[in-house]
């Protein structure tokens, strides 16, 4: 077993070691904290052992592990680490593989659509940012091939128009126009020096300026925002700062090539930037515009949903979040994960859950619209949220839970319950995954947990 030494605080002598690691883990996982703290304080343990502890609880217990060995820590508490003690080891200048490792776990989770994981990461990237160790750029050697004069003369000048025929009929020679009569040049290999960010920069760079597009596109503006607020300090190319000036480019570039404007982007940068996309497409002249949403409030809680007519249905184009007190659920049990992805129902509970007006989609309701979007072979492709998403109905994966409800596949799979039963009395479902493209039919015990949409018949 791997051994953390830690000096004054993880007894350099183990022999009751393993008697005190299993004391730990039953500590944790009984949620006994006055017995972990005593524990971790008295450094008899052996490794750093989290279980299901909050990331307040472990990064106070932890406090001192966390900071001396920010390594050992992140690896065997990730979660805990990166939201509890994020903010604090990108401050410190000598905990930069831990820094990078905390950027990237919080980019993933944000780009499951988690509004904690964005705050958090907004709060890390302001202290990173301030701390010079990691603004500092190293200079490395990379291979490259670059064009060169041939001799004026000779058999070197010979042989070097010959080789310019040869370069300039490439794939090498695209971006370069080559005279092989007039201003003959050949291609050498060559090593030159470059400036290259630090692994913190590189990673927030990397994650924010690619998070835009791979995020749902309900938190496409909060990534916007961060790009904007971080270009200067990261030195964020202007042409990768998604902003208005952004879709101006990218809608005169269609204009000039002739081309549609994608569903898919044109809805991201409608729900970054609302009312300022359509005037933009009108001064270029497409008749595209912006896909129009009602709101529907439902008097119950005053939550107010997004619904959108699609192939003659009006259909909720987020998950219901009404809290039913008796078979919902947020994943994990976590409120932001609520806010983000809607509750999670039984489908007893998903038939009632609905505000009036509205009912839980039924099979048929999904046939339509998987057979108005192309078939379920394709339709996933349109309706989810890391595709095109062309109707704007953005399936995002929210994972589910058993009847114990233990969750699972957050960030992979989109279920939603219909309102039908098979002949065995399992409930019917839809499907989505992350990689796939086709809509699955699947049964479900009807005690699981899946999220829901509501329709109702078009206006």
């Amino acid at each position: 077993m791997k051994k953390f030494f830690v000096a004054g605080l993880i007894s350099a002598f183990l022999a009751q070691g393993a008697f005190a690691q299993e004391a730990l883990r039953n500590a944790v996982d009984s949620n006994n904290w006055k017995k972990v703290r005593k524990i971790v304080d008295s450094g008899e343990m052996e490794e750093i052992y989290c279980g299901k502890m909050s990331a307040k609880n472990a990064s106070n217990i932890y406090a001192k592990v966390f900071k001396q060995m920010p390594d050992e820590a992140f690896a065997a508490c990730p979660s805990q680490f990166a939201y509890g003690f994020g903010t604090k080891v990108c401050g410190m200048a000598n905990a930069a593989n831990a820094c990078t490792g905390v950027i990237k776990y919080l980019f993933n989770d944000a780009e499951k659509g988690s509004g904690k994981a964005l705050k958090t990461l907004d709060e890390v990237a302001k202290v990173a940012t301030k701390t010079k160790a990691f603004g500092k750029q190293s200079l490395v050697s990379v291979d490259t091939t670059v064009w060169k004069p041939c001799p004026k003369k000779g058999a070197a000048r010979t042989k070097c128009l010959a080789q310019c025929k040869v370069d300039a009929n490439s794939l090498m020679a695209i971006n370069h126009d080559v005279d092989c009569k007039k201003n003959p040049e050949q291609m050498v290999d060559k090593t030159i020096k470059v400036y290259k960010p630090s692994p913190v920069f590189a990673a927030l760079r990397t994650g924010l300026t690619e998070g835009f597009w791979k995020a749902p596109m309900s938190v496409a503006g909060t990534y916007a925002a961060y790009t904007s607020k971080y270009a200067k300090v990261l030195s964020i190319p202007d042409t990768a700062v998604t902003g208005v000036n952004y879709v101006k480019s990218w809608a005169a570039k269609h204009k000039a090539a002739k081309s549609s404007l994608p569903g898919g982007q044109l809805f991201r940068f409608c729900t970054a930037w609302k009312g300022k996309v359509d005037p933009i497409l009108s001064a270029e002249g497409f008749s595209t515009r912006c896909p129009v949403f009602k709101n529907f409030v439902d008097k119950r809680d005053k939550q107010v949903y997004k619904v959108k007519e699609i192939g003659g249905v009006n259909w909720f184009v987020e998950n219901l979040n009404y809290d039913a007190k008796d078979g919902s659920m947020c994943y994990d049990r976590d409120d932001g994960n609520c806010k983000t992805f809607g509750r999670l129902y039984t489908q007893e509970a998903a038939k009632t859950a609905c505000p009036d007006g509205y009912h839980l989609a039924t099979d048929a309701d999904w046939k339509k619209l998987e057979d108005y979007a192309g078939g379920s072979r394709e339709a996933a492709l349109k309706l989810k949220s890391n595709g095109s998403d062309d109707y704007a109905f953005t399936a995002m994966f929210g994972g589910y839970a058993n009847k114990s409800g233990v969750c699972t596949t957050m960030g992979d799979g989109a279920y939603f319950w219909t309102a039908d039963v098979d002949t065995d009395s399992r409930g019917k479902a839809r499907t989505m995954f992350a990689s796939d493209k086709d809509v699955g039919s699947i049964t479900v015990d009807p005690s699981f947990y899946l999220a829901v949409r509501c329709v109702a018949g078009a206006e």
